[in-house]
């Protein structure tokens, strides 16, 4: 028994001394907090079933597969790293760091990107910027144990208290306040790594430093095309099922439909996400029809690169009117063909804070080579205040009558008032402006519209 006793001894020295050679204080105390939380979890009933459901959830065999693939992709990119001598058996800690921490969440996010956000350029920008230097330095040393088991909490609840205040323009005060302290602290992290590098330059500056520092770079860049690949061919398996939920289209056109697109589009999914749309919505009764949708997207596509001149007394450019209200989170998707005319929409933005907030949405509609008309939509909910909504819609009309039309100077105080029911109309250079408000039929809210026309 004292042997057995002795043995486990010597197995939790070992294991700690490994824990301190692989993570620092920092990494430990983080580990530390996130499995005192999760047991606390534990001890709670209705916590125990939500980690149940969200185990299940991970568990899922696409999800175990989607892991898995970038899993994979970084055991690649290590063996890979390792033979250029940029890693080694030392970096094992960090590498598994950096999948659970940041390549599962860098995919995840990929598979959520938009056409126009740019994930995958910016992922490649940011992982080359020069604040991971400071980063670095900052988190090459850290405190005892101790101080880092207090300072972790502490620091959590800072941010998340700031995220909070950042919520609302009453908390103004207390974000600077917040800021303030934030910054104290990084001034502190930041003077203790300088000066415990300074003193001991040789301890800083070792191949594995060297190492640590350029793996989340190598790792992020080298997984791009991975994460790209997984963007791909989660559209190309929306499109497949969206194709085959219409139900009035013979298999024979599905299969086909399906074959084109994937042909034609599979790395390009704004634009197999496009011709998915057109197949549902025209719809598509023919094999002709297929290939027309495909012939517009790839038209639209290459008048996107050098569009063609508009005419500006008859109405906008297509790819001009898209824009015009982008700084506002408005702007819309690709102008294409519905039921009766061209037309395109963005998606919603919030105008205030509300739980349930009041929302903006812009159109453009037309004939298929311009836009005869933009309208921006304002909807608000008599549950809450719309005060703050209404005028910062009435600054994003101004804002659009200044882009179509060249004229800031509008009174849009007046065109748009303080009221759900109305309506008013002004001529300015042959560009009609008319703004209106009318009820919800359910009567628990109302619309108000501006549109201009030529």
């Amino acid at each position: 028994m004292p042997h057995l006793a002795s043995t486990g001894i010597s197995i939790i020295e070992q294991f700690l001394t490994w824990l301190q050679q692989a993570f620092n204080n920092r990494e430990i105390a983080i580990g530390l907090w996130i499995i005192l939380g999760f047991s606390f979890c534990l001890t709670r009933a209705d916590l125990r079933r939500s980690l149940w459901c969200v185990a299940k959830t991970l568990i899922a065999p696409k999800l175990l597969l989607f892991f898995g693939i970038v899993a994979l992709n970084v055991v690649a990119l290590s063996w890979l790293l390792a033979g250029v001598g940029l890693w080694s058996k030392t970096q094992v800690p960090p590498t598994v760091l950096w999948f659970a921490m940041g390549g599962c969440v860098f995919a995840g996010r990929a598979l959520q990107s938009k056409e126009d956000d740019q994930y995958f350029r910016d992922l490649f920008r940011g992982s080359l910027r020069l604040g991971g230097i400071f980063e670095f330095i900052v988190v090459a040393y850290t405190f005892s144990l101790a101080t880092e088991l207090v300072l972790t909490p502490v620091l959590f609840f800072l941010a998340a208290t700031l995220a909070f205040a950042g919520t609302k323009p009453e908390y103004a005060k207390a974000k600077v306040l917040l800021e303030f302290s934030l910054a104290t602290f990084v001034i502190v992290l930041v003077y203790n790594s300088v000066s415990s590098i300074w003193s001991q330059p040789d301890m800083f500056f070792t191949t594995d430093t060297v190492r640590n520092f350029v793996l989340p770079i190598l790792l992020t860049i080298g997984s791009i095309p991975v994460f790209y690949l997984l963007f791909c061919y989660s559209h190309i398996e929306q499109a497949r099922i969206q194709i085959d939920q219409k139900t009035f289209q013979s298999d024979d056109l599905k299969q086909y439909a399906r074959r084109r697109f994937f042909l034609i589009f599979p790395l390009r999914p704004w634009l197999l996400r496009r011709a998915t749309r057109q197949f549902r919505i025209l719809p598509a009764k023919t094999k002709t029809d297929v290939d027309r949708i495909i012939s517009d997207i790839l038209n639209y596509e290459r008048n996107e690169e050098a569009p063609p001149a508009v005419d500006p007394t008859q109405g906008w450019s297509p790819f001009e009117a898209r824009d015009f209200l982008k700084e506002q989170g408005l702007r819309t998707n690709d102008y294409h063909k519905g039921d009766d005319e061209y037309w395109a929409s963005s998606n919603y933005v919030e105008l205030d804070s509300h739980i349930l907030p009041n929302k903006a949405v812009f159109y453009i509609e037309g004939l298929e080579d311009i836009v005869t008309t933009l309208k921006l939509t304002g909807k608000f909910m008599d549950d809450f205040d719309s005060g703050e909504a209404i005028q910062k819609l009435r600054v994003i009309g101004a804002l659009l009558c200044e882009k179509a039309i060249g004229y800031g100077d509008i009174a849009i105080d007046s065109l748009i008032p303080n009221s759900q029911v109305f309506e008013n109309e002004m001529i300015i250079d042959g560009a009609t402006i008319r703004a209106w408000g009318k009820r919800y039929p359910s009567d628990r809210g109302f619309e108000v519209f501006l549109a201009l026309s030529r």
